[in-house]
Protein backbone atom coordinates (compact mmCIF):
# COMPACT_ATOMS: atom_id res chain seq x y z
CA UNK A 1 0.00 0.00 0.00
CA UNK A 2 1.53 3.59 -1.14
CA UNK A 3 1.89 5.96 1.61
CA UNK A 4 0.30 9.51 1.40
CA UNK A 5 2.31 12.47 0.19
CA UNK A 6 3.34 15.22 2.48
CA UNK A 7 4.33 18.77 2.36
CA UNK A 8 7.17 20.48 4.91
CA UNK A 9 7.60 23.94 5.33
CA UNK A 10 10.93 25.53 7.37
CA UNK A 11 10.92 28.87 8.98
CA UNK A 12 14.41 30.31 9.00
CA UNK A 13 12.61 34.05 10.74
CA UNK A 14 15.43 36.29 10.29
CA UNK A 15 16.76 39.06 8.15
CA UNK A 16 19.07 41.21 7.82
CA UNK A 17 16.68 44.39 7.80
CA UNK A 18 12.88 44.25 7.46
CA UNK A 19 11.31 45.90 4.25
CA UNK A 20 8.85 48.10 4.98
CA UNK A 21 5.91 45.96 2.77
CA UNK A 22 6.78 42.68 4.56
CA UNK A 23 4.38 41.08 7.24
CA UNK A 24 5.73 37.55 7.50
CA UNK A 25 7.22 37.01 10.88
CA UNK A 26 10.51 38.02 10.53
CA UNK A 27 12.96 40.16 12.89
CA UNK A 28 15.84 42.00 11.48
CA UNK A 29 19.24 41.19 13.15
CA UNK A 30 23.02 40.78 12.79
CA UNK A 31 23.55 36.94 14.76
CA UNK A 32 21.07 34.37 15.50
CA UNK A 33 20.88 31.42 17.56
CA UNK A 34 21.31 29.38 14.62
CA UNK A 35 22.48 25.98 16.01
CA UNK A 36 19.65 26.17 18.97
CA UNK A 37 17.30 26.89 16.71
CA UNK A 38 18.07 24.36 14.28
CA UNK A 39 17.93 21.78 17.25
CA UNK A 40 14.58 22.86 17.96
CA UNK A 41 13.61 22.36 14.48
CA UNK A 42 15.04 18.68 15.10
CA UNK A 43 12.67 17.76 17.70
CA UNK A 44 9.80 19.74 16.62
CA UNK A 45 9.74 17.40 13.46
CA UNK A 46 10.49 14.45 15.71
CA UNK A 47 7.33 15.10 17.49
CA UNK A 48 5.33 14.85 14.73
CA UNK A 49 7.23 12.34 12.58
CA UNK A 50 5.42 10.01 15.72
CA UNK A 51 1.69 11.53 14.73
CA UNK A 52 -1.11 11.65 12.29
CA UNK A 53 -0.67 12.57 9.59
CA UNK A 54 2.81 12.82 8.73
CA UNK A 55 3.63 9.36 10.71
CA UNK A 56 2.77 7.25 7.67
CA UNK A 57 3.50 10.17 4.87
CA UNK A 58 6.15 10.70 2.32
CA UNK A 59 7.66 14.15 2.01
CA UNK A 60 7.17 14.98 -1.64
CA UNK A 61 8.49 18.60 -0.86
CA UNK A 62 10.71 20.49 1.35
CA UNK A 63 10.64 24.23 1.82
CA UNK A 64 12.76 26.48 3.77
CA UNK A 65 11.07 30.13 3.79
CA UNK A 66 11.47 33.08 5.58
CA UNK A 67 12.69 35.75 6.24
CA UNK A 68 16.13 34.83 4.25
CA UNK A 69 16.80 31.18 4.84
CA UNK A 70 20.47 31.76 2.93
CA UNK A 71 21.38 33.34 6.09
CA UNK A 72 21.93 29.99 7.91
CA UNK A 73 24.84 28.07 6.82
CA UNK A 74 24.85 25.33 4.19
CA UNK A 75 26.14 22.57 6.89
CA UNK A 76 23.26 23.78 8.96
CA UNK A 77 20.79 23.06 5.71
CA UNK A 78 22.69 19.46 5.58
CA UNK A 79 22.35 18.67 8.85
CA UNK A 80 18.56 19.47 8.86
CA UNK A 81 17.91 17.52 5.51
CA UNK A 82 19.88 14.84 7.00
CA UNK A 83 17.26 14.85 10.54
CA UNK A 84 14.60 14.81 8.28
CA UNK A 85 15.34 11.80 5.89
CA UNK A 86 16.05 9.81 9.23
CA UNK A 87 12.71 10.40 10.70
CA UNK A 88 10.46 10.90 7.37
CA UNK A 89 10.84 9.17 3.84
CA UNK A 90 11.33 11.27 1.42
CA UNK A 91 9.97 10.87 -2.48
CA UNK A 92 12.55 9.59 -5.08
CA UNK A 93 12.57 12.68 -6.69
CA UNK A 94 12.03 15.60 -4.17
CA UNK A 95 11.75 19.28 -4.88
CA UNK A 96 13.92 20.84 -2.28
CA UNK A 97 13.58 24.25 -2.23
CA UNK A 98 15.59 27.19 -0.15
CA UNK A 99 15.12 30.72 -0.31
CA UNK A 100 17.86 33.42 -0.97
CA UNK A 101 18.45 37.47 -1.09
CA UNK A 102 21.14 38.52 -3.18
CA UNK A 103 23.73 39.96 -0.90
CA UNK A 104 23.75 37.34 1.08
CA UNK A 105 24.95 34.53 -1.37
CA UNK A 106 27.89 33.73 -3.55
CA UNK A 107 28.97 30.54 -5.71
CA UNK A 108 30.68 28.70 -2.90
CA UNK A 109 27.56 29.44 -0.52
CA UNK A 110 24.95 27.97 -3.44
CA UNK A 111 27.46 25.26 -3.75
CA UNK A 112 27.42 24.41 -0.20
CA UNK A 113 23.62 24.25 -0.48
CA UNK A 114 23.44 22.37 -3.70
CA UNK A 115 26.16 19.26 -1.88
CA UNK A 116 23.36 19.83 0.97
CA UNK A 117 20.78 18.12 -1.17
CA UNK A 118 18.79 21.60 -1.86
CA UNK A 119 17.68 21.30 -5.88
CA UNK A 120 15.51 24.75 -6.36
CA UNK A 121 16.21 28.28 -5.16
CA UNK A 122 13.82 31.09 -5.00
CA UNK A 123 15.56 34.35 -5.66
CA UNK A 124 14.07 37.57 -4.24
CA UNK A 125 15.30 39.87 -6.91
CA UNK A 126 11.65 41.91 -7.19
CA UNK A 127 13.16 44.44 -9.59
CA UNK A 128 16.15 45.18 -11.34
CA UNK A 129 15.52 49.19 -10.82
CA UNK A 130 18.16 50.58 -8.27
CA UNK A 131 15.05 53.14 -7.59
CA UNK A 132 12.17 50.47 -7.00
CA UNK A 133 14.81 48.42 -4.54
CA UNK A 134 15.19 51.60 -2.94
CA UNK A 135 11.24 52.16 -2.47
CA UNK A 136 11.32 48.26 -1.78
CA UNK A 137 13.40 48.90 1.09
CA UNK A 138 16.16 46.11 -0.33
CA UNK A 139 19.20 45.95 1.25
CA UNK A 140 20.89 44.60 -2.18
CA UNK A 141 21.90 45.79 -5.34
CA UNK A 142 21.14 45.68 -8.95
CA UNK A 143 24.70 43.97 -9.17
CA UNK A 144 24.28 41.66 -6.48
CA UNK A 145 21.27 40.54 -8.46
CA UNK A 146 23.25 39.76 -11.19
CA UNK A 147 25.94 38.44 -9.51
CA UNK A 148 23.62 35.87 -7.54
CA UNK A 149 22.10 34.56 -10.87
CA UNK A 150 25.07 33.63 -12.55
CA UNK A 151 26.49 32.45 -9.19
CA UNK A 152 23.56 30.05 -8.74
CA UNK A 153 23.80 28.42 -12.18
CA UNK A 154 27.61 28.42 -11.74
CA UNK A 155 26.67 26.11 -8.42
CA UNK A 156 24.93 23.84 -10.66
CA UNK A 157 21.25 24.48 -9.72
CA UNK A 158 19.35 23.93 -12.64
CA UNK A 159 16.18 24.73 -10.93
CA UNK A 160 15.97 28.59 -10.08
CA UNK A 161 12.43 31.01 -9.49
CA UNK A 162 13.05 34.99 -9.66
CA UNK A 163 10.46 36.80 -7.52
CA UNK A 164 9.42 40.46 -9.01
CA UNK A 165 7.17 42.81 -7.46
CA UNK A 166 5.48 45.20 -9.58
CA UNK A 167 2.92 47.69 -8.94
CA UNK A 168 5.26 49.73 -6.73
CA UNK A 169 4.44 53.92 -5.84
CA UNK A 170 5.76 55.61 -9.12
CA UNK A 171 6.47 52.34 -10.92
CA UNK A 172 6.41 52.91 -14.78
CA UNK A 173 4.91 50.36 -17.37
CA UNK A 174 8.75 50.88 -18.82
CA UNK A 175 10.46 49.86 -15.86
CA UNK A 176 8.30 46.63 -15.42
CA UNK A 177 8.89 45.28 -19.04
CA UNK A 178 12.65 46.18 -18.17
CA UNK A 179 12.77 44.44 -15.39
CA UNK A 180 10.68 41.02 -17.45
CA UNK A 181 13.53 41.49 -20.19
CA UNK A 182 16.24 40.99 -17.41
CA UNK A 183 14.68 38.75 -15.63
CA UNK A 184 14.08 36.71 -19.29
CA UNK A 185 17.74 37.84 -20.04
CA UNK A 186 19.06 34.87 -16.89
CA UNK A 187 16.46 32.01 -18.51
CA UNK A 188 14.98 30.82 -15.09
CA UNK A 189 12.65 27.90 -14.63
CA UNK A 190 9.98 29.62 -13.08
CA UNK A 191 9.31 33.27 -11.86
CA UNK A 192 7.09 34.50 -9.51
CA UNK A 193 5.52 37.89 -10.20
CA UNK A 194 3.41 39.46 -7.31
CA UNK A 195 1.96 43.00 -7.11
CA UNK A 196 2.84 45.09 -4.41
CA UNK A 197 0.22 44.61 -1.36
CA UNK A 198 -0.20 46.71 1.56
CA UNK A 199 -0.79 45.15 4.90
CA UNK A 200 -2.12 45.82 7.90
CA UNK A 201 0.91 47.03 10.57
CA UNK A 202 3.41 47.24 8.05
CA UNK A 203 5.28 50.77 7.62
CA UNK A 204 4.38 50.93 4.02
CA UNK A 205 0.82 50.68 4.66
CA UNK A 206 1.59 53.37 7.56
CA UNK A 207 3.11 55.43 4.75
CA UNK A 208 0.72 55.11 2.60
CA UNK A 209 -2.15 56.34 5.12
CA UNK A 210 -0.06 59.32 5.87
CA UNK A 211 0.18 60.35 2.70
CA UNK A 212 4.13 59.46 1.94
CA UNK A 213 3.33 57.06 -1.15
CA UNK A 214 0.50 56.85 -3.26
CA UNK A 215 -0.60 53.75 -4.59
CA UNK A 216 -0.72 52.45 -8.19
CA UNK A 217 -3.73 53.38 -10.14
CA UNK A 218 -6.16 50.23 -9.89
CA UNK A 219 -5.80 50.69 -14.25
CA UNK A 220 -2.14 50.67 -13.94
CA UNK A 221 -1.71 47.70 -12.04
CA UNK A 222 -4.09 45.53 -13.91
CA UNK A 223 -2.15 46.63 -17.00
CA UNK A 224 1.01 45.33 -15.20
CA UNK A 225 -0.98 42.22 -14.64
CA UNK A 226 -1.40 41.60 -17.98
CA UNK A 227 1.91 42.41 -19.02
CA UNK A 228 3.66 40.34 -16.83
CA UNK A 229 1.39 37.44 -18.84
CA UNK A 230 1.99 38.71 -21.87
CA UNK A 231 5.69 38.73 -21.87
CA UNK A 232 6.07 35.37 -19.58
CA UNK A 233 3.90 33.79 -22.17
CA UNK A 234 5.31 34.93 -25.28
CA UNK A 235 8.72 33.52 -23.68
CA UNK A 236 7.11 29.64 -22.96
CA UNK A 237 6.18 30.27 -19.03
CA UNK A 238 2.65 28.95 -18.23
CA UNK A 239 0.83 31.10 -15.82
CA UNK A 240 -0.19 28.31 -13.76
CA UNK A 241 -1.74 30.39 -11.01
CA UNK A 242 -2.45 33.62 -10.68
CA UNK A 243 1.13 34.99 -9.62
CA UNK A 244 3.25 32.00 -11.04
CA UNK A 245 4.54 31.27 -14.06
CA UNK A 246 6.81 28.43 -15.38
CA UNK A 247 8.34 26.19 -17.96
CA UNK A 248 6.65 23.28 -18.93
CA UNK A 249 7.20 20.70 -15.90
CA UNK A 250 8.73 23.53 -13.29
CA UNK A 251 5.50 24.18 -11.70
CA UNK A 252 6.24 25.03 -7.75
CA UNK A 253 5.02 21.29 -6.34
CA UNK A 254 5.24 22.62 -2.63
CA UNK A 255 2.75 25.43 -3.52
CA UNK A 256 0.42 23.34 -5.33
CA UNK A 257 0.45 21.17 -2.76
CA UNK A 258 -1.20 24.38 -0.38
CA UNK A 259 -3.62 24.91 -3.13
CA UNK A 260 -4.64 21.75 -3.73
CA UNK A 261 -5.04 20.82 0.26
CA UNK A 262 -2.45 18.60 0.57
CA UNK A 263 -1.05 17.90 4.53
CA UNK A 264 1.92 20.59 4.89
CA UNK A 265 3.84 20.59 8.25
CA UNK A 266 5.42 23.78 9.40
CA UNK A 267 8.52 23.45 11.89
CA UNK A 268 9.63 27.19 13.11
CA UNK A 269 8.35 29.93 14.49
CA UNK A 270 4.96 31.37 13.34
CA UNK A 271 4.85 28.40 10.89
CA UNK A 272 1.70 27.30 10.26
CA UNK A 273 0.68 23.46 9.72
CA UNK A 274 -2.49 21.72 7.71
CA UNK A 275 -3.31 18.28 8.12
CA UNK A 276 -7.16 17.73 6.17
CA UNK A 277 -7.99 15.31 8.87
CA UNK A 278 -7.66 15.08 12.64
CA UNK A 279 -4.14 16.05 14.05
CA UNK A 280 -2.95 15.91 17.23
CA UNK A 281 -4.34 18.59 19.18
CA UNK A 282 -7.71 17.75 17.34
CA UNK A 283 -8.21 14.13 16.96
CA UNK A 284 -11.70 14.47 16.93
CA UNK A 285 -11.22 17.09 13.25
CA UNK A 286 -12.95 15.61 10.84
CA UNK A 287 -12.62 18.17 7.39
CA UNK A 288 -9.21 19.47 8.56
CA UNK A 289 -7.46 21.59 11.30
CA UNK A 290 -4.89 24.21 10.85
CA UNK A 291 -2.23 25.64 13.49
CA UNK A 292 0.23 27.97 13.74
CA UNK A 293 3.26 28.00 16.02
CA UNK A 294 4.37 30.40 18.71
CA UNK A 295 5.71 33.79 16.45
CA UNK A 296 8.81 34.73 18.68
CA UNK A 297 11.89 32.81 18.17
CA UNK A 298 12.94 32.61 21.58
CA UNK A 299 9.17 31.36 23.23
CA UNK A 300 9.58 28.75 20.24
CA UNK A 301 12.56 27.32 21.12
CA UNK A 302 11.64 27.21 24.58
CA UNK A 303 7.91 25.80 23.97
CA UNK A 304 9.87 23.06 21.97
CA UNK A 305 12.26 21.96 24.48
CA UNK A 306 9.86 21.10 27.07
CA UNK A 307 6.78 19.72 25.29
CA UNK A 308 7.96 18.61 22.01
CA UNK A 309 5.86 21.33 19.77
CA UNK A 310 5.21 25.05 19.91
CA UNK A 311 1.64 25.02 18.87
CA UNK A 312 -0.01 28.33 19.84
CA UNK A 313 -3.44 28.16 18.11
CA UNK A 314 -5.18 25.76 16.46
CA UNK A 315 -8.71 25.56 14.34
CA UNK A 316 -10.95 22.53 13.41
CA UNK A 317 -12.59 23.57 9.96
CA UNK A 318 -15.82 23.47 9.37
CA UNK A 319 -17.78 21.33 6.31
CA UNK A 320 -18.67 24.72 5.21
CA UNK A 321 -14.99 26.26 5.31
CA UNK A 322 -13.46 23.12 3.90
CA UNK A 323 -15.46 23.20 0.97
CA UNK A 324 -15.29 27.09 0.58
CA UNK A 325 -11.16 26.50 0.73
CA UNK A 326 -11.42 23.96 -2.05
CA UNK A 327 -13.38 26.25 -4.27
CA UNK A 328 -11.04 29.38 -3.44
CA UNK A 329 -7.88 27.66 -3.43
CA UNK A 330 -8.41 25.69 -6.50
CA UNK A 331 -9.03 28.73 -8.59
CA UNK A 332 -5.78 29.98 -7.92
CA UNK A 333 -4.26 27.91 -10.45
CA UNK A 334 -5.30 27.77 -14.13
CA UNK A 335 -6.48 24.07 -13.88
CA UNK A 336 -9.61 25.20 -11.78
CA UNK A 337 -11.24 22.85 -9.87
CA UNK A 338 -13.35 18.93 -10.65
CA UNK A 339 -16.69 18.81 -9.69
CA UNK A 340 -16.79 15.53 -9.50
CA UNK A 341 -13.54 15.90 -7.27
CA UNK A 342 -15.59 18.01 -4.87
CA UNK A 343 -18.18 15.33 -4.59
CA UNK A 344 -15.86 13.11 -4.18
CA UNK A 345 -14.34 14.50 -1.33
CA UNK A 346 -17.62 16.22 0.49
CA UNK A 347 -20.11 14.08 -0.86
CA UNK A 348 -22.55 16.54 -2.39
CA UNK A 349 -23.03 17.90 -5.88
CA UNK A 350 -20.56 21.75 -6.54
CA UNK A 351 -23.77 23.11 -7.79
CA UNK A 352 -25.83 22.26 -5.38
CA UNK A 353 -23.71 24.12 -2.25
CA UNK A 354 -22.33 26.66 -4.36
CA UNK A 355 -25.60 28.16 -7.06
CA UNK A 356 -23.81 31.36 -7.58
CA UNK A 357 -21.61 29.66 -9.77
CA UNK A 358 -24.06 29.88 -12.81
CA UNK A 359 -23.51 34.05 -11.88
CA UNK A 360 -19.70 33.83 -12.07
CA UNK A 361 -20.28 31.88 -15.41
CA UNK A 362 -22.81 34.35 -16.95
CA UNK A 363 -20.87 37.22 -15.77
CA UNK A 364 -17.89 35.74 -17.83
CA UNK A 365 -15.60 35.63 -14.67
CA UNK A 366 -15.37 31.82 -14.42
CA UNK A 367 -15.35 29.27 -17.78
CA UNK A 368 -15.66 25.41 -18.07
CA UNK A 369 -12.09 24.09 -19.63
CA UNK A 370 -11.17 20.74 -20.05
CA UNK A 371 -14.04 19.35 -17.99
CA UNK A 372 -13.17 21.77 -14.92
CA UNK A 373 -14.06 25.20 -13.80
CA UNK A 374 -11.24 27.68 -14.20
CA UNK A 375 -10.84 31.77 -13.46
CA UNK A 376 -11.52 33.71 -17.06
CA UNK A 377 -9.01 36.11 -18.04
CA UNK A 378 -11.42 38.43 -16.59
CA UNK A 379 -12.02 36.98 -13.68
CA UNK A 380 -8.27 36.68 -12.64
CA UNK A 381 -8.26 40.95 -12.52
CA UNK A 382 -11.35 40.41 -10.09
CA UNK A 383 -10.11 37.16 -8.27
CA UNK A 384 -10.17 38.16 -4.46
CA UNK A 385 -13.78 38.89 -5.26
CA UNK A 386 -14.69 35.81 -7.14
CA UNK A 387 -12.61 33.83 -4.15
CA UNK A 388 -14.76 35.67 -1.40
CA UNK A 389 -18.05 34.50 -3.21
CA UNK A 390 -17.44 31.22 -1.99
CA UNK A 391 -17.92 32.10 1.79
Amino acid sequence: MSRAGASLYIHIPWCLSRCPYCDFNTYAAQTWPEEEYAAALVAELSFFCDRAPFRDAVLDTVFFGGGTPSLFAPATIERLLGEIAKRSPINADPEITLEANPGTVDRDRFAGFRGAGVNRLSIGIQSFQPRLLRALGRRHSVAESRIALDAARAAGFHNVSIDLIYAVPTQTLTELEADLAETLSFAPEHVSAYSLLYEPGTPLTRDLREGRVERASDELEATMFEAVHAHLAAAGYAQYEISNHARPGRAARHNQAYWRGGPYLGLGAGAHSFAPGAAPMAPEARDGVRWQNLREPGRYIAAVRDDGQAVDEHESLTRSQAMGEFCWLGLREARGISAGEFLARFGRDLAEVFPHVDGLRRDGLVEDRAGRLALSSRGLLVADSVFASFF
